[in-house]
């Protein structure tokens, strides 16, 4: 098969709340009309057109129907294949996949419960590498290394009980529909969107407190940082029985609702090493990490355009795409090679309900295998 049939693009697109006309969305607003529908339609239309890529993780979508439509009225409906997080109905928004012949859908999971090794809690330290509460009596001690001052002066305590997404992930096995060849592996797709920064509302017994009101943005911002977080950590873990001592190609598409070097996007990258040295060995293995794109893009170019999304007049990369060795230059696993990272913002700073209030991004690589 040519090399570049086995060439391969992807792309992440926050729809905006995509809805059929006249059904219901958030408490507060207000349905769309036939009239502000086929608007929207007509432009994600567009953007599906302009995107060109084999794979494309959506978010914000309320019903298969309406993004099916939008394919429908890009002369792409046959083109494409569709996953989505269930059968039949679904409340709220949620993400959604589209994959180009020939390549092929081959596997749908989607993930809502947090994976059991994920737990978020730390005890109170009263002694050097010792807990507050008294190991059972066959239990090893294992003390901890970097604490060089005994007692510890702060407290340390804490607990998550956080115990799902709240909008499920959704793995998509991806595999080329011509390929005769296993030179061309399963590629594992997560699409996904990560609580939003927008504060939580407080429960009623909280908003009612007299001594909590006045704190309502700060507190509800602080929800959301920790579900955001304790949701990357989740993810993270799946990742890692997905990708670790395997081959596999994976890549992490859509809204992670932070930035290029935030906390988040740290933890679900792993952390890897870009080699920016050409004599550095630097990035030649990383079997659980992930590339950020926009920073691949950024170490080819110099480009100020790097942004997919505007609050407040700060600028910057929410929408992200995350890729194994396999996707990475210097890798010794290399298959594929990053040729581009395309973002498609101008419409962010005055976006319409018809638009999207986020960049499009669009990644895509040359299959050149290493050695």
């Amino acid at each position: 098969m040519p090399a570049n049939k086995r060439n391969i693009s992807f792309a992440t697109f926050n729809l905006y709340n995509l809805q059929l006309p006249d059904q219901p969305m958030y408490p507060k607003s207000r349905p769309y009309t036939q009239e502000q529908y086929d608007a929207k339609i007509g432009w994600i239309a567009s953007m599906i057109k302009r995107l060109d890529a084999d794979v494309i993780a959506f978010q914000e979508l309320w019903d298969r129907q309406a993004l099916e439509t939008a394919f429908e009225a890009a002369g792409l409906s046959e083109s494409y294949s569709f996953a989505y997080i269930m059968e039949g109905a679904w409340d709220g928004i949620a993400v959604a996949a589209a994959v180009r012949k020939p390549w092929e859908i081959t596997g749908v999971k989607r993930h809502k419960a947090f994976p059991q090794g994920l737990r978020l809690k730390k005890r109170e330290r009263t002694m050097k590498g010792l807990r507050a509460d008294p190991p059972e009596a066959d239990e090893d001690i294992v003390p901890d290394e970097n604490d060089e001052f005994g007692p510890s002066h702060e407290d340390e305590r804490i607990e998550v009980s956080i115990n799902e997404f709240s909008r499920s992930p959704l793995q998509v096995t991806v595999t080329h529909g011509t390929a005769k060849s296993p030179s061309v592996p399963p590629i594992q797709v997560f699409c996904t969107h990560l609580k939003s920064k927008l504060s939580t509302p407080l429960d009623n017994e909280e908003y009612r407190n007299p001594a909590i009101r006045p704190h309502t943005n700060a507190l509800g911002a602080a929800l959301s940082a920790i579900r955001r977080t304790a949701e990357a950590a989740a993810l993270r873990i799946i990742l890692n029985d997905t990708m670790r001592d395997t081959d596999d190609p994976t890549i992490v598409l859509g809204d992670i609702n932070d930035g290029q070097f935030s906390n988040v996007v740290s933890i679900l990258s792993g952390q890897p090493t870009f080699r920016v040295i050409a004599a550095s060995r630097s990035g030649g293995r990383s079997d659980v990490g992930l590339y950020t794109g926009v920073t691949l893009q950024q170490l080819r170019s110099l480009g100020d355009v790097y942004y997919t999304h505007e609050f407040k007049n700060v600028r910057e990369v929410i929408d992200h795409a995350l890729v194994s060795e396999q996707f990475y230059d210097h890798s010794e696993k290399r298959l594929w090679a990053f040729r581009e990272m395309q973002f498609f913002n101008d419409h962010v700073a005055h976006a319409s309900h018809a638009e999207s209030d986020h960049g499009q991004v669009r990644i895509w690589f040359q299959w050149a295998p290493a050695g």
